[in-house]
């Protein structure tokens, strides 16, 4: 009788540790399963969060056009100015930078020197299309 106990028990535990060893796989894959969703619902969160930053980013754009009443800005009218005259505002002295009305047409002016010329800019408000535009040399 002990010597079938001995034998038995070495088959029993061999029977056990197998059922052991299929757990431990089990609870492998469900931790991996689990780690995956995780992963995957961060990235939706990531991507709903970078969508709706755009989407703040763009309601602000509409409301400053609508609050300027759908013209640009002082600002992008010198932009536009430097651009075309292939400066940088660090490099020029504005003179002028000013939103006028000139027989009843609004446009912004700028005017601005860069290494004894002056440059002269009419910006169309609505577009920010250049009107008109002149570079002197300073004295003429």
């Amino acid at each position: 009788m002990k010597k079938a106990l001995l034998i038995a028990l070495p088959v029993m535990l061999v029977v056990l540790g197998g059922c052991t060893s299929q757990q431990n796989t089990n609870a492998t894959e469900a931790a991996a399963q689990a780690t995956q969703a995780a992963q995957v619902t961060e990235a939706a969160q990531v991507t709903e969060a970078a969508q709706a930053t755009e989407a703040a980013q763009a309601t602000q754009a509409a409301a400053a056009v609508q609050q300027n009443d759908g013209k640009i800005t002082l600002d992008d009218a010198k932009s536009a100015a430097l651009k075309d005259a292939g400066l940088e505002a660090s490099q020029v002295q504005f003179t002028k930078a000013e939103l006028d009305v000139d027989d009843t047409v609004e446009k912004y002016e700028v005017e601005f020197t860069f290494e004894g010329y002056e440059y002269e800019y009419d910006i169309n408000p609505q577009t920010g299309d250049i009107i008109e535009k002149s570079k002197e040399l300073i004295g003429d």
